[in-house]
């Protein structure tokens, strides 16, 4: 028979559970642009709205995939969150069923009768 290990399983449960928060510090790294805008002149002066910097289109494009990468980041880390509970509550699971099967064994006369 083979024998459960939920201490196993809820250490793994605690290292999956960190990963979360790497995935929300490396999503903070993720950053648009701020301050003065490092891609300068970019379109070209004919092709802009008036009142419109040069660059400010890819400004916007370069937020868009920022906020699309935020989402992928804050997705991984919410599957890890779920991840470490699903590991925690086999944990408990296989507790309960080792109780249950603890407590369904007499032993008599030193021998195991089931």
């Amino acid at each position: 028979m083979p024998e459960s290990d939920p201490d196993s399983l809820e250490y793994v449960a605690g290292q999956v559970e960190a990963l979360h928060e790497r995935f929300k510090q490396a999503k903070d790294k993720v950053m648009g642009v701020t301050g003065e805008n490092p891609f300068g002149a970019i379109r070209h002066p004919d092709e802009r709205a008036p009142g419109e910097h040069p660059s400010d289109g890819m400004v916007h494009a370069l937020g868009t995939f920022r906020d699309g990468v935020h989402q992928q980041f804050d997705a991984a880390a919410e599957l890890m969150r779920s991840t470490g509970s699903a590991l925690r509550d086999a944990a408990r699971a296989l507790r309960e069923t080792d109780d249950a099967a603890r407590d369904s064994v007499t032993v008599k006369d030193g021998a195991s009768r089931i």
